[in-house]
């Protein structure tokens, strides 16, 4: 997938829990895209992060994202953390969880192909 195919698209992306130490009083909790993480342990150190698979999804917008994160944190640390390309290589993270996402598994699959009846069907065949 190039670059040019994700232009104004917003996607569905899994997101962690980052549980974030600030200091020795503040402790937070927040939900960001994994990648976003890397930025965290920098700010408050490696230590001071732990991170949590959570089943939920975020959606993103793939182009405005480097934007995003500076915003958010300032270019300095954004350049700091995925280097000074402008959001290239943290394109290529992007793209590959959004590869991660579109392989669908084979009951899905089914759904998509399948009438409802001809689900509850099949469904009602396993329990047999």
């Amino acid at each position: 997938m190039n670059t040019k195919e994700l232009i104004h698209s917003d996607f569905q992306i899994k997101e962690v829990e980052a549980v974030v130490r600030r200091d020795a009083f503040t402790t937070i909790h927040v939900h960001v895209p994994p990648y976003e993480t890397n930025i965290l342990r920098n700010l408050f150190g490696r230590e001071n992060v732990t991170v949590f698979e959570r089943p939920s999804k975020t959606t993103i917008t793939p182009e405005q994202e480097y934007d995003r994160l500076c915003a958010k944190y300032g270019h300095e640390v954004v350049a700091k953390v995925f280097g000074e390309d402008d959001g290239d290589r943290l394109m290529e993270i992007v793209e590959g969880l959004m590869a991660e996402g579109r392989i669908p598994n084979q009951e899905q699959v089914l759904e998509k192909a399948l009438e409802p009846e001809e689900i509850q069907e099949i469904k009602g065949a396993k329990k047999r």
